[in-house]
């Protein structure tokens, strides 16, 4: 049996809720409508929406912390709304397990036994087991997913329970919790039907879970790949690899793990049935670190974007495909720069001493460049420039202005959510006449670096861009081969990027 799509409505205004019932969210197969979200939570408000045309079965929910005017709603007053929305013709009423016994059973509309608590606590079977026992259409349980070790419980519980029950993550690993959930038998997946107003603030949208994952085919053979570091929330890179699985036909996932240490997702790895990482900031030097074995790109820069699982002897192999876009890019953008300025050396500014720096380093060893590093911390970029001393010169500098460059490099996150864009003080001075800008950082509203160079005029590859070069050789470690090119295009469109 496949996950049933849920929609969560939290309309204040009626006449939102009956556009929405008309109208719900591609792919969803139930509009859960929140009566407590509503700005007059009253029986009358319920039938007279309920009378209303819809295009999708509901689920009545009331939860009691209410959004709308009601406040705290208590048991009775929720008891009331839910029969209310039975007879007015709800497909499903969600009746939170402690409220069960008490309600009525007179009133039409099959029943979900449903259970949210606070915080993780282990061996939930025991309450799984009770909530199932109502003899309910569907049982549900949320629980906060914080921690990999935590979701790995809680997809083994899902599993345990069976096709009528629905492990619903929520907290810091919801997304990835629901999909991967999904994929272990799920009755249920729960997204927000408007990105603005979800049901609990780490809700994911339900058109994403659709469209992005397409939680609605995931079975026991799927197989998961995820981001992981922090932030990872903007990654493009679920919405990249699961678009190139679909486009070659592979019953494959990626998802997103907000975690602040790798070793963390390597301990749960088996739980999570995870086949390979992408590995993102501040984490890339600790996969290096933590892997079984290295190739020559991770080796050499001493950080790694990627992990694959290896089976015989078990492990991780390290790899690192930003180094092959740095491969990719730099040289060309060099050449361009060298026609206009034959017989001159280029300087080169590489800004940025963690793992995607140091792959941009490992890339400029072949080049005939006067190179300098910038960091926030001087004792970073000085301890850059010795490890690749005897490969490639290069000069700390104490500050960006002290370097004025015809090639510079943005690998700080600097630019990715969660960044102070104070930390990189970059003026148009920075760039040569005719320079050339690479920006490894996307996701942010404001990028100082950006707007640098296109104050000064310099000729500009975007973060976005960049992710495109090396999530193309990721797709082809994840797919274990080839990637047609119509198949990239539309990856690249659904992520909202031009080519």
């Amino acid at each position: 049996m496949t996950a049933r799509l849920v929609a969560t409505l939290m309309a204040h205004d009626p006449g939102a809720a009956a556009a929405a019932l008309l109208d719900p969210p591609a792919g969803a197969d139930y509009l859960e409508l929140r009566l407590d979200a509503l700005a007059d939570p009253a029986p009358k408000t319920v039938h007279a929406l309920l009378a209303l045309p819809r295009s999708i079965p509901v689920i009545a929910a009331c939860h009691g912390n209410g959004a709308g005017a009601g406040g705290m709603l208590g048991g009775p007053a929720r008891v009331a709304l839910l029969a209310a929305a039975g007879e007015a013709g709800a497909d499903l009423l969600d009746v939170d397990d402690t409220l069960l016994a008490g309600f009525p059973a007179s009133v039409p509309g099959e029943r979900i036994a449903s259970c949210h608590i606070a915080s993780f606590v282990p061996r939930l079977e025991a309450l799984a087991r009770r909530i199932a026992g109502h003899g309910a259409r569907f049982a549900k349980l949320a629980v906060p997913a914080n921690q990999p070790r935590h979701l790995g419980e809680l997809l083994a519980l899902q599993e345990a329970m069976g096709e009528a029950f629905a492990v619903v993550p929520t907290g810091r690993l919801a997304e990835a919790g629901r999909v991967m959930a999904a994929g272990r038998g799920a009755a249920l997946c729960y997204g927000a039907a408007d990105p603005g107003a979800p049901g609990h603030p780490d809700q994911p949208p339900a058109e994403r879970l659709h469209d992005v994952f397409n939680v609605q085919v995931l079975g026991p053979a799927t197989r998961f790949f995820a981001v992981v570091g922090h932030p990872v929330e903007h990654s493009l890179s679920p919405c990249w690899h699961n678009a190139i699985f679909r486009g070659v036909g592979q019953d494959a996932r990626m998802v997103a793990l907000d975690v602040e240490r790798l070793a963390d997702v390597l301990a749960a790895a088996d739980a999570l049935r995870l086949d390979g990482l992408s590995v993102t900031h501040p984490l890339k030097q600790e996969a290096i670190v933590l892997a079984s074995t290295s190739l020559p790109g991770a080796e050499a820069s001493g950080a790694a974007n990627t992990l694959m699982r290896l089976q015989s002897p078990a492990g991780w192999q390290a790899r690192n495909t930003d180094w092959k876009a740095a491969c990719d890019l730099l040289p060309r953008l060099l050449k361009n720069w060298r026609k206009n300025h034959e017989g001159a050396t280029p300087r080169v500014l590489l800004l940025g001493s963690g793992g995607a720096a140091r792959a941009v380093a490992v890339a400029l060893i072949e080049e005939d460049v006067e190179l300098a590093v910038w960091s926030r911390r001087f004792s970073n970029a000085k301890a850059l420039c010795e490890a690749f001393s005897g490969a490639l010169p290069a000069l700390a500098v104490p500050e960006p202005a002290h370097f004025p460059a015809d090639l510079l490099v943005n690998a700080t996150p600097v630019g990715s959510p969660g960044a102070d864009p104070g930390e990189l003080h970059i003026l148009a001075g920075n760039f040569r006449p005719g320079a050339h800008a690479v920006d490894l950082a996307y996701g942010a509203d404001v990028s100082p670096f950006r707007s640098a160079a296109q104050l000064a005029g310099a000729h500009l590859t975007r973060g976005e861009d960049f992710f495109c070069l090396q999530a193309r050789r990721q797709s082809e470690l994840y797919t274990g081969g080839a990637v047609p090119e119509r198949v990239r295009a539309d990856a690249a469109r659904r992520c909202g990027l031009q080519r």
